[in-house]
């Protein structure tokens, strides 16, 4: 049968009012700004792929793809999938579509396929060392297997391999995280599993699969270590290390507004981390967020460990088919370095040295340099330069360390430290002269 026409959208609202677009039976149309999409819309404020529409049994699906803000679908946000009927509306960044038309005939003939995420599975087993590690291998799904929960979250109690999921620790726009037993091994682990749509190509999940390959090499003391990954059924995975600790996000919740941290226990956590961007830097991995909510203190040691180093080499752009959008805005809005905002095409090792600067200055303030509810009003404050000085919130902060933090956060890149080296010999500097040392606990509590 043709490629037959079943319906179509149109631009109500944003940069290309009055645009119209086709959705046919059998081609599913991609919704989003890049070249490999259908619409290519011209919105910085959505992903290359935002979503998806399906013709599905006689009616139109509208399937998340894990788009930047998300997609809302007659006012209500979208989670997984939704019906679509004429006249809805969908909103995605300042871009609001509106279903014109769906022909049931046309759209009943489409007989539904079955993916090859339900077809097949991959199984995977990523070792700690060079030597223990065993390849993917694709397997075929057990007879009588329970289709795949919509919400990550309610995975609670399953088992994936041999890790059973007892907890959800953080919920993020791309993944969710889970406190894990391996009962294997008998130990905790942290399994973050990816949202299905994320790895619903051949390519995709290729990508993912090398991405955790090379990681395995990934050895550093302020890096949270990988200890296995792989696929199961739509499910991408990956088990880390269980860190028993809080995330800076957390000490910073705290501090509040009135009660700032000694500048000398934030040079610490600046050297901890510094020295993981130094590791990425070496290996070629732009993090891409480096946020309060990444770095992480363990309880016993104190030190500061750097986590999620692993999605990003998975999520990076090395190829024009991707498996998330370089441009996308993944991260928590006050620490993302302004290029991630206008020119996503420039992002680097400062970007990420912009993120760990903006951490150190909420840990400095209480809040990150620049406060925002949405990308707009981040762009006003960005473009406007204006971030006090930490020393206007902390007597006592070392003059040195301040310049050192305000450098890291400047609005140019080139203004910034050329490379994670130089910036650790200028901390090194701070440090001496102030007579610390990176391994000396500071932190009470």
């Amino acid at each position: 049968m043709s490629d037959c026409v079943i319906g179509s959208m149109t631009v109500i609202g944003g940069p290309e009012k009055g645009r119209s677009f086709p959705i046919s039976n059998e081609t599913v149309c991609l919704v989003g700004r890049g070249s490999d999409s259908h619409t290519k819309l011209r919105d910085p404020k959505i992903s290359r792929i935002h979503c998806e529409i399906r013709a599905q049994q006689g009616t139109l699906e509208l399937v998340d793809r894990g788009g930047s803000g998300g997609t809302l679908v007659d006012g209500v946000a979208l989670e997984g999938s939704v019906k679509l009927l004429a006249g809805s509306v969908l909103q995605l960044g300042d871009t609001i579509l509106r279903i014109d038309s769906v022909d049931p005939l046309e759209a009943a003939t489409v007989a539904p396929s079955q993916s090859l995420e339900s077809a097949v599975s991959f199984d995977a087993t990523v070792g700690q060392s060079e030597g223990d590690a065993a390849p993917f291998k694709v397997v075929m799904p057990q007879p009588g297997a329970s289709k795949p929960s919509t919400r990550l979250e309610n995975l609670v109690g399953e088992k994936i391999n041999d890790f059973r999921l007892e907890k959800v620790v953080a919920v993020g726009r791309n993944s969710v995280v889970f406190k894990a037993h391996d009962v294997e091994q008998d130990m905790l682990v942290a399994m973050k599993i990816l949202k299905p749509q994320l790895t619903s190509t051949d390519v995709q999940r290729e990508r993912f699969i090398r991405a955790m390959q090379t990681m395995k090499k990934v050895k550093h003391p302020n890096i949270v270590r990988l200890k296995r990954a792989g696929k199961k059924g739509p499910y991408c995975w990956t088990a880390l290390e269980w860190v028993e600790g809080a995330s800076v996000k957390e000490l910073i919740d705290a501090i509040g507004i009135s009660g700032m941290l000694d500048w000398k226990e934030v040079w610490r956590v600046a050297m901890h981390i510094g020295q993981a961007l130094q590791k990425a830097y070496e290996l070629e991995i732009v993090h891409r967020n480096v946020s309060p909510s990444n770095i992480l203190r363990r309880a016993e040691s104190q030190d500061f460990l750097l986590t999620d180093l692993v999605l990003a080499r998975a999520l990076e752009n090395t190829d024009h088919v991707q498996l998330t959008r370089p441009g996308d805005v993944l991260g928590e809005l006050g620490y993302m370095a302004p290029e991630r905002v206008f020119d996503s095409t420039c992002v680097e090792a400062r970007s990420d040295q912009y993120g760990l600067g903006a951490t150190l200055y909420a840990l400095l303030t209480g809040q990150p340099p620049h406060q925002a509810l949405d990308v707009a009003h981040l762009m006003e404050s960005l473009r406007a330069d204006a971030v006090k000085s930490p020393v206007e919130f902390q007597m006592g902060l070392d003059d040195r360390f301040c310049d050192v933090v305000m450098r890291m956060i400047k609005s140019s890149m080139n203004d910034r430290f050329e490379t994670p080296t130089e910036l650790l010999k200028a901390l090194q500097n701070v440090g001496a002269l102030a007579g610390l040392e990176a391994q000396v606990n500071f932190w009470q509590g």
